[in-house]
């Protein structure tokens, strides 16, 4: 058990090396945690749509073993008739990320609020 103290702190380090130090206080943001938490809420959103709605043919990369990505299930979505809700909220929290990288919290705040009213979350 003594070891894996030493390990865990220079890993430690090593995020931080990596990251930099403004960047793990960046991660730690409010914001950055709203928008973490409303990312998850919406790619629920988009595959309960995608579970419940009608279908659509394969694409060509389906059979390539590489899981969808919620871009690419909600472009698909508005593409059948579920609207582009989906597809407005992930472009807000893409704003979001932006806005909290440059230390703008009110912004990101607001782009995290528009993505949850595309989609109706509260």
């Amino acid at each position: 058990m003594k070891r894996s103290l030493p390990l865990f702190a220079a890993l430690a380090a090593l995020v931080v090396g990596l990251l930099g130090p403004g960047e793990t206080a960046r991660a730690d943001s409010t914001c950055a945690q709203t928008v973490v938490d409303t990312q998850a809420a919406v790619d629920r959103i988009i595959a309960d749509r995608a579970a419940s709605g009608p279908s659509a043919p394969e694409g060509d990369t389906a059979l390539l073993s590489e899981d969808p990505s919620p871009d690419g299930m909600a472009k698909v979505e508005g593409e059948l008739g579920d609207g582009t809700a989906p597809e407005k909220a992930l472009a807000a929290l893409e704003r979001a990320r932006k806005a909290d990288a440059a230390g703008d919290t009110e912004a990101c705040q607001q782009e995290v609020a528009a993505a949850r009213d595309a989609v109706g979350l509260q």
